[in-house]
């Protein structure tokens, strides 16, 4: 009877720590604030806006945009950078880009990466549908 106790009081206080942990998940960096791609005859246009959600500023931005199948399935990636060289906390800043349309894709999703490949964590990253 004292083992089953001490087995159940130690399974739940480990279910308390990983609940506590997921808790605490670090914020985003990175927030797409809006994202439009758009089919136009043999290219794909991306354009969108994002803005610095994290607490210290992001230098170096680059944006990949991830084509993905009806299945969800990678079928390529693209990249852009934004203009301006560096973004504080709160700014924001718009994308555009255009590439000939991947084959099979219906869908986008958006990763960023800061200078040195340094990935962010991106809150509303998509899959946004290709219009």
């Amino acid at each position: 009877m004292r083992a089953l106790l001490l087995a159940f009081v130690s399974v739940a206080l480990c279910a308390s720590a990983a609940y506590q942990k997921d808790q605490k998940k670090k914020p985003p960096d990175i927030q797409i604030l809006e994202a439009k791609v758009r089919r136009m005859e043999q290219k794909i246009a991306l354009d969108g806006s994002l803005r610095v959600t994290g607490e210290k500023p992001v230098r170096g931005l680059v944006i990949f945009f991830d084509f993905l199948s009806a299945e969800d399935q990678p079928l390529t990636s693209q990249r852009t950078g934004i203009d301006e060289e560096i973004l504080a906390p709160g700014e924001e800043a718009a994308f555009h880009a255009e590439t000939a349309a991947p084959p099979g894709a219906v869908k986008c999703r958006i990763r960023v990466f800061a200078e040195h490949d340094r990935v962010l964590r991106v809150a509303n990253s998509g899959p946004f549908i290709i219009e």
